[in-house]
């Protein structure tokens, strides 16, 4: 990646980490101020949303990544026309739940309280949806800092009104209350934002180009649709099939580490405009260097954090949730396992190829293969099933299939698709320094917090010395990254 694109990643990355680290305060706080059902019906009732809100949104935000990219001449009108199939989709939503669709999720998910809370939930969506447009909007537009500053100032406001309320109303139809409120506020700004990067152009839409939008759209939709569906499978099974307070335990060992999906995410949104020119240009191998290199850079930090994760998983857990979801540790060992396959992003080469049906394809087949299995694995061994169906779908046959469909569409061997020469050498790195990690055993303090400080420093230390000591890592890099980080 140039400096230019490095330096976007890393403001763009910023803006995430804070706002999922927001995210991740929010539902600490809330785990200790609950009652173990109680916090389970707050987290079933925004399930409930982020299941059905990739079907919602249809691929749309993401189709603004390729219709206002150089398009000079009516960008408010295409804006207009995103936002207007969103809101009209997360209406459909909202009717749903009014009508009755909140006693048949509240039956399913075995939780007759959530019929409240869900009902609460209806004005939700249609704050939500629109909303969803102003990251591939902004960055469309080259405005990467503006994405960053909102989304971290919006969800500080968010966590406020969350906590604020909790403390006073320890319920969790007041947290609800409080995050549709908070929703709709922060939805005005982000409205004001987008037009501001779209000020050119009417703002009359028209059939054609909302036609337009949605058949670039759907079809990318519903493979994100059915990604995510495949992903929140095992957490919609064990709500099904198991009591609330087991899908609590459950829901906190599925916890997505906040680095992760941000790091990735980021490099996907600056590399995957310029991954697109380059295939249409016909230079597909430039294309697939730019994502290798994205990769090593990303496993630098994603297999040394999930090392660190699976030795002090039982710190973890109990210092983020409390010890009364200890029982999280081993599930949230195995969802560890996926880490290595978030070093890179596969539906982007996919999608810089034009092949979205094949995206469409893979995920209904790996949404298939997950339903199967988490029901019989869950039936014959409990929730821990759940995870194992994922992890070993993922796999035995999503993996499996990326490889193939790079190596064909970008005329490489099968071990050329990766750097796996980097990740080898990183593995080890932070397998040695995981072990380094076990003397926690010998620390005269039980507390899981004191553990932490102590043991981190040690182990990213002892990582970063490795890295530099066998270059991997450059030091003018390390020390460019600190700025950027301080910066």
């Amino acid at each position: 990646m140039t400096q230019s694109r490095t330096f976007k990643v890393g403001i763009l990355s910023s803006g995430r980490f804070l706002t999922k680290c927001v995210g991740l305060i929010s539902v600490i706080v809330l785990a200790r101020l609950l009652t173990v059902h109680d916090y389970a019906s707050y987290r079933q009732t925004l399930l409930a949303y982020a299941f059905a809100a990739p079907l919602l949104a249809l691929g749309l935000p993401q189709a603004l990544y390729y219709f206002l990219p150089g398009e000079s001449k009516r960008p408010r009108a295409v804006l207009v026309e995103n936002l207007l199939l969103l809101s009209f989709m997360g209406g459909l939503f909202s009717l749903f739940l009014l009508l009755g669709g909140n006693r048949l999720l509240a039956w399913r998910f075995n939780n007759p309280d959530i019929a409240r809370t869900l009902l609460v939930l209806a004005p939700y969506p249609l704050f939500m949806l629109p909303a969803s447009a102003l990251s591939a909007c902004l960055m469309a537009r080259d405005r990467v800092k503006q994405i960053s500053i909102f989304n971290v100032l919006s969800r500080l406001f968010m966590l406020a009104a969350v906590i604020t309320v909790a403390l006073v109303w320890r319920n969790p139809i007041a947290v609800i209350i409080a995050t549709v409120a908070g929703t709709g506020i922060v939805f005005l700004p982000a409205l004001k934002l987008m037009f501001d990067s779209c000020s050119v152009g009417s703002l009359l839409p028209s059939a054609t180009g909302m036609w337009a939008q949605l058949k670039y759209a759907v079809p990318l939709g519903l493979a994100g649709m059915l990604g995510t569906i495949s992903l929140s499978l095992d957490k919609v099974i064990v709500s099904s099939m198991c009591p609330p307070e087991q899908f609590a335990v459950y829901v906190n060992a599925a916890l997505e580490i906040p680095l992760i999906g941000i790091l990735t995410g980021s490099v996907t949104a600056v590399l995957l405009p310029d991954i697109v020119k380059l295939y249409k240009k016909g230079d597909r191998a430039e294309g697939l260097r730019l994502w290798k290199r994205a990769a090593a850079k990303c496993s630098m930090i994603i297999l040394p954090v999930m090392c660190f994760l699976i030795v002090m998983a039982p710190e973890v857990i109990r210092a983020v949730f409390s010890a009364k979801y200890t029982e999280s540790v081993n599930p949230f060992r195995i969802y560890l396992l996926l880490l290595p396959i978030r070093t890179v992003t596969w539906g982007s080469m996919l999608m810089a190829a034009g092949k979205n049906s094949w995206i469409l394809y893979k995920t209904v087949i790996t949404l298939i293969l997950n339903l199967i299995l988490s029901i019989i694995l869950v039936r014959q061994i409990g929730y821990i099933g759940a995870v194992l169906a994922t992890v070993t779908v993922i796999y035995v046959w999503n993996i499996p299939f990326n490889m193939f469909a790079i190596s064909r569409l970008y005329n490489v061997p099968f071990w050329k698709i990766l750097p796996y020469g980097a990740f080898l050498k990183i593995m080890l790195i932070a397998v040695f320094a995981g072990c380094l990690c076990m003397g926690k055993t010998y620390l005269s303090t039980s507390n899981d917090l004191v553990r932490l400080v102590v043991i981190g420093p040690v182990y990213t230390g002892t990582v970063l010395i490795l890295m530099l000591r066998f270059n991997l890592l450059k030091r003018s890099t390390l020390i460019a990254a600190l700025q950027r980080i301080r910066f």
